[in-house]
């Protein structure tokens, strides 16, 4: 009887054994998978573009933690999107570099080039008969009186000392934080000192350089009347263009006459006023920007 007792016991230590080794080793089931690291891809949309157009830059990459897009020569300078259009004003070869860090902290990069053909700009033209507002060509043999440069309402006026049409040029862009009041609109001003008689011309000239979408009017203003001429984003009137370039812009000055056939040309004092177009809200437009150089007048 004891040793059938004893036999018993034996199997019964010897099932709990099992059963405690069985019940450890299914916790110490794990699954293991290989781990496949992640794959840098990305492409552009062009190689080679004239200066003013854009380029399209994708990310299409895997297991990506961060991006990082910088674009030499181009606007804007650098991006975290997946997707960035590029625009390039000047001429030259270019890279972008792109910058991945994957979700394991490696990192990889790409680097893209990109050939800008730079931009035709139109020789500089001094008629023999021209009269020079606004220019540092020394060719011309008439010079208007001193001139005001007023910013109105919204416009604020620069002088950059180079890169212009010529060398210097002035530049009437929005202010950073638009004012409360009358904030909608914009305005600005180059006037002759003097009262300015220019009845024997027939052209004023400008050279203009923009990418704004927004309506823009060019005035002319006596003592009390104003005339002007209205371009829009597409029309290219009178070769104001807005491609982000330099170009000489001629407007015929009988075209101010006739909006206002009461502007009396003999007696000048605005030559010159940019003002946005109501009711457009130049704060929406956000790119709301004019360039102006090379500015004379031509029979």
């Amino acid at each position: 009887m004891t040793i059938k007792l004893n036999h018993i016991a034996k199997l019964k230590y010897l099932f709990l054994v099992l059963s405690i080794g069985l019940f450890s080793c299914e916790e110490d089931v794990r699954e293991i998978y290989l781990y496949n690291k992640g794959k840098l891809e990305a492409t552009s949309t062009d190689t080679s573009i004239k200066a003013g157009e854009t380029v399209t830059y994708t990310d299409s990459s895997t297991k990506v933690r961060a991006i990082k897009w910088t674009f030499q020569g181009g606007s804007p300078g650098s991006s975290i999107d997946p997707n960035v259009e590029v625009k390039y004003t000047k001429g030259g070869t270019f890279t972008t570099t792109l910058e991945i860090t994957f979700v394991d902290n490696t990192i990889q990069k790409k680097i893209f080039a990109v050939e800008v053909e730079a931009p035709v700009i139109p020789p500089v033209v001094v008629p023999v008969d021209g009269l020079k507002i606004y220019s540092d060509n020394p060719d011309f043999t008439k010079t208007a009186p001193v001139l005001n440069w007023v910013s109105s309402n919204q416009f604020v006026i620069k002088e950059t000392a180079d890169g212009g049409y010529e060398s210097a040029y002035r530049t009437f862009s929005l202010p950073a934080t638009p004012p409360a009041a009358e904030a909608k609109w914009a305005m600005a001003i180059l006037q002759f000192v003097n009262v300015t008689d220019i009845s024997s011309y027939t052209h004023i000239n400008i050279a203009v350089r923009t990418n704004s979408t927004g309506k823009i009017r060019f005035r002319m203003k006596d003592a009390s009347n104003t005339g002007y001429v209205e371009f829009n984003a597409t029309n290219n009137l009178y070769g104001l263009k807005r491609d982000g370039n330099w170009n000489m812009v001629k407007i015929p000055i009988a075209d101010y006459k006739k909006q206002n056939p009461l502007l009396d040309l003999t007696k000048i004092k605005d030559i010159l006023v940019l003002r946005s177009v109501d009711p457009e809200d130049v704060r929406s437009l956000n790119n709301y920007t004019f360039d102006i150089d090379h500015i004379y007048l031509s029979k």
